[in-house]
């Protein structure tokens, strides 16, 4: 039993993800996961899948009515642009579940209710909000599972870009709420007590085109012709993108300086009919002319391999993937939106000559590799995730 609770405890989430935490009350992931999302969301149906934990000494003991968990997804878009603000806030759906009562189930009874897309809710509610007609329990140490179905038009979780004049952000949160039996003699006290925690949402696409039909990006003068081949313009998220350069120099004066590649995110705000775009730079690379390869057999081309790895991209900035209206699904946020998207921009700066640019739209992806989907598709188990723990106790020591 030790064991197990070590385990559950190196499964609980950093105190950062919470934003509104309790020394008493904390949430854990499912055995063996470091996610509460499972399944490939865009893929398969997907689900939140966790544990709610109250911890209390047994000389204070919790005194409650009842325990509900919530799944909760939300959108933000707000901009100044010097003259007024535009804001939009919009919940996307809520669901909610009576995880915990100190009443017998006959004293609840099903209420549905409407969210604001017009999805259905049961959640359960007393027939009576009288605390003095109600029993309460003593809690001490209580492991209360959960699970809610991702909506399928869901998408990834989308992190605002750092702007002290924009927000735009996709953001999923649990919340946890303890209906809490209050005494006469401390009437200061809430009656509610709520610890909620951020959960990212992850969409997923099936696996890429191995051998994608390349992309030949030229710009070319009297003096100098550059040649950039994409081999592909879908790129996996935290995968290598490799930029090919090819340059040819007909002008001896000409001096290639330094060349410049970066990848840009672009997030396209929008409140009713306003809108505003926001960009930052997510990663950078560069080379001097000391690092170009000249071509076998000429005289005058040359050749360089640029990359940007996008695994080293800082946690605390994550990139986002691709969102536009022709991303999958095709149901959009009316009145508050966002749309994401990038670019990979290539800059040569010369000397006795004008500097050379070169953009391409790319997109970003989260795409489960081939050994997965041929899973999915012919049903084989998946040993991190899908065996229960007593099965994992009968396995023979490796």
């Amino acid at each position: 039993m030790t064991e197990f609770t070590d385990m559950i405890h190196v499964m609980t989430p950093p105190r950062y993800a919470y934003k509104r935490k309790s020394k008493s009350a904390y949430f854990s992931y499912s055995l063996r996961d470091q996610t509460f999302q499972q399944g490939y969301l865009g893929v398969q149906p997907s689900t939140i899948q966790g544990n709610f934990h109250l911890r209390y000494k047994k000389t204070k003991p919790l005194l409650a009515y009842s325990v509900d968990i919530f799944f909760k997804g939300k959108i933000k878009v707000e901009w100044n642009d010097g003259q007024n603000v535009h804001s939009g806030l919009k919940t996307l759906f809520e669901y909610g579940v009576r995880v915990w009562s100190a009443e017998s189930i006959q004293h609840h009874e099903l209420s549905v209710i409407k969210t604001t897309r017009g999805k259905l809710m049961t959640i359960l509610t007393p027939q009576s909000t009288d605390h003095k007609q109600k029993r309460f329990g003593e809690i001490t140490s209580l492991d209360l599972p959960f699970e809610f179905l991702i909506p399928n038009n869901a998408f990834s979780s989308i992190t605002s870009i750092n702007s002290l004049s924009a927000v735009g952000k996709i953001s999923y949160y649990i919340k946890a709420v303890i209906s809490r039996h209050i005494s006469p003699y401390k009437l200061l006290r809430k009656s509610s007590k709520v610890v909620e925690i951020r959960c990212p949402i992850m969409r997923w696409n099936l696996p890429l085109n191995t051998a994608p039909r390349p992309v030949i990006l030229t710009k070319s003068n009297d003096s100098l012709e550059c040649q950039i081949t994409f081999r592909q313009t879908t790129f996996q998220k935290g995968s290598l993108i490799l930029v090919p350069i090819k340059l040819v120099i007909h002008d001896p004066k000409i001096f290639i300086k330094k060349i410049f590649v970066e990848l840009r995110e672009y997030h396209l705000l929008k409140v009713k009919r306003q809108d505003q775009s926001v960009e930052r730079s997510i990663i950078t690379s560069k080379v001097s002319n000391k690092n170009l390869l000249q071509i076998p057999d000429t005289e005058n081309e040359y050749y360089i391999e640029m990359k940007l790895d996008t695994s080293l991209i800082d946690s605390k900035h994550p990139l986002n993937v691709s969102m536009s209206n022709d991303t999958p699904p095709l149901t959009r946020y009316s009145g508050v939106d966002i749309e994401v998207s990038h670019k990979i921009i290539v800059k040569i700066a010369l000397r006795n000559a004008q500097d050379i640019m070169l953009v391409k739209a790319i997109s970003i992806v989260n795409a489960i590799n081939e050994k997965e989907a041929e899973r999915l598709i012919y049903g084989w188990p998946n040993i991190d995730s899908e065996w229960s723990y007593d099965q994992l106790l009968l396995l023979p020591p490796s």
